[in-house]
């Protein structure tokens, strides 16, 4: 009796934990929230954040310390504490001055380049979701349609059935209504498998380690957006963060370039130490060095040259960018703005004709003032406009997507 209540136990835990997780409601900002936590790839970002930190601190500190001590003149029987001159020394070496200021300052760029990076990932991220939700909700209402199709090719296939029973239909009509059941069937199997593909990315996408069925909450709106093809521009060019890690790569090139050329000042190293002879601790020294770069033809000429051409190269990449945004933003624009045309199109005019055509065909149908093959070019361009409408706002949705990585922000 126990064990059976505890398997009773069991069975509701698991059905609850399943039913929580096929009604977990997910509105678009609580995936991308959802998203930039989980996902691995903003985790990834994030660390080479951390490891730009610690090149900085590496990168400005001094050479290690030399610490040395030596014995000399030890009679071959005897142990080191029989010693005649005993010597500890430290040495520090360092190099000039504002080597050290240039290379903190080509470092702090390269920790802003890979925060930059880390906006970049934000961005990428935000859109695969946005394109996952997007796609998902899709097709959901195209299921939706196509149940509400199945359920009337059902009820056609049925009345056709016994009007060809009873002599008031033809053949031809029963088997069409039995064929468009079929159709209308295979389309709603045909959905499910490509909803349950869209839920399969946005899990992943999400960084769900674990396949959940949500209820999306959002829907596949309208979203208005006023400003026209110059102010995403002037937008992108200032704040796209593509391009301000190209403009800080340039200025880490720029840097670089001067510490090549401050190869050439000199380095500097400094020691001291205490001596005892014999017994007596009163002897100490200091030592001081200069490096004299007499191999610069070789060495430091090929550091110039190198980072001559890598700030070259920094410069043309910065206008490669302000061209690729510029072809970018100004081509999302005018999808965008077609798309939204579209969506429109449908909405006020194409739906509305589609849905008169159908309702008029149907109440004539079913009148008998015309037969099944005569309504059924109404019933097919009724169930293509509603598809085409759920593809004219997925269309819509993405191109706003494409928009937001083109001028590199959030638009909504």
């Amino acid at each position: 009796m126990t064990r059976l209540i505890s398997s009773f136990v069991l069975i509701l835990v698991l059905a609850l934990e399943l039913y929580g997780q096929e009604n977990m409601q997910l509105s678009l900002n609580d995936a991308i929230e959802t998203g930039l936590k989980n996902n691995p790839e903003i985790r990834l970002s994030a660390e080479k954040i951390r490891a730009s930190e610690g090149r900085f601190w590496s990168g400005i500190s001094l050479p290690k310390p030399e610490l040395s001590v030596s014995y000399e003149y030890v009679p071959l029987s005897k142990g080191l504490d029989s010693y005649s001159e005993r010597s500890f020394e430290v040495n520090q070496s360092f190099e000039f001055p504002a080597n050290y200021f240039l290379r903190g300052s080509m470092l702090s760029n390269e920790k802003e380049i890979a925060e930059n990076e880390f906006m970049l990932t934000e961005l990428k991220i935000i859109a695969d979701i946005k394109t996952a939700y997007f796609i998902t909700l899709a097709r959901s209402e195209k299921l939706i349609i196509a149940e509400e199709i199945l359920s009337i090719s059902e009820e056609i296939l049925n009345k056709e059935e016994i009007r060809y029973k009873v002599g008031e239909g033809t053949n031809l009509e029963r088997l069409t209504a039995k064929l468009q059941y079929t159709q209308a069937a295979n389309e709603v199997e045909v959905l499910k498998n490509q909803l349950a593909k869209a839920y399969t990315d946005l899990n992943y996408t999400l960084g769900n380690v674990k396949e959940i069925k949500y209820h999306l909450s959002d829907s596949l709106w309208l979203f208005s957006i006023n400003p026209n093809t110059g102010s995403f521009l002037e937008s992108a060019l200032k704040e796209h963060p593509k391009l301000k890690t190209s403009e800080l790569r340039v200025r880490s090139s720029s840097t670089g370039k001067a510490l090549a050329w401050s190869g050439l000042l000199p380095e500097f190293s400094i020691g001291y130490f205490r001596q005892s002879l014999d017994g007596n601790n009163n002897y100490y020294g200091a030592s001081f060095g200069i490096s004299v770069p007499l191999w610069f033809i070789f060495d430091n000429r090929g550091r110039i040259e190198e980072s001559a051409a890598n700030l070259s190269s920094a410069e043309q990449e910065v206008q490669l960018i302000k061209n690729e945004i510029y072809n970018k933003v100004s081509n999302a624009y005018a999808d965008f703005k077609n798309e939204e045309r579209q969506v429109q199109l449908y909405k006020t005019e194409i739906l509305l004709q589609a849905e008169e055509i159908y309702n008029t065909a149907r109440i004539n149908y079913e009148s008998g003032e015309i037969t099944y093959t005569d309504f059924l070019p109404a019933k097919q361009v009724f169930i293509s406009s509603r598809n085409n409408y759920i593809d004219a706002l997925l269309s819509y949705n993405l191109s706003l997507v494409s928009l937001e990585e083109a001028v590199g922000k959030r638009l909504r």
